[in-house]
């Protein structure tokens, strides 16, 4: 999926006539592809996030509210935290 969209925004680019912003992109993200590969891990992961979780384009991303029950309940301890 990243590289399909990386195509479709080289695309866009190239028809633009912006090469070097066409260049840099697909530089980086080939790179950032490789090394998800290799390593698991890039620079910058987060702007993939999506790719990986399997969300659709402009839906946000998973945030840890969202792992726990509707009717959670939870408790918050700030007691080093001075009152005043």
């Amino acid at each position: 999926k990243i590289q399909a969209e990386l195509e479709e925004q080289l695309a866009v680019f190239e028809k633009e006539g912006k090469l070097l912003e066409a260049q840099r992109l697909k530089q980086r993200t080939e790179y950032d592809i490789e090394m998800l590969r290799e390593m698991g891990y890039t620079n910058g992961v987060e702007n993939y996030s999506r790719h990986m979780d399997g969300r659709s384009e402009g839906e946000p991303p998973y945030t840890l509210l969202d792992f726990f029950p509707d009717d959670f309940l939870i408790m918050i301890d700030e007691s080093h935290m001075t009152m005043g």
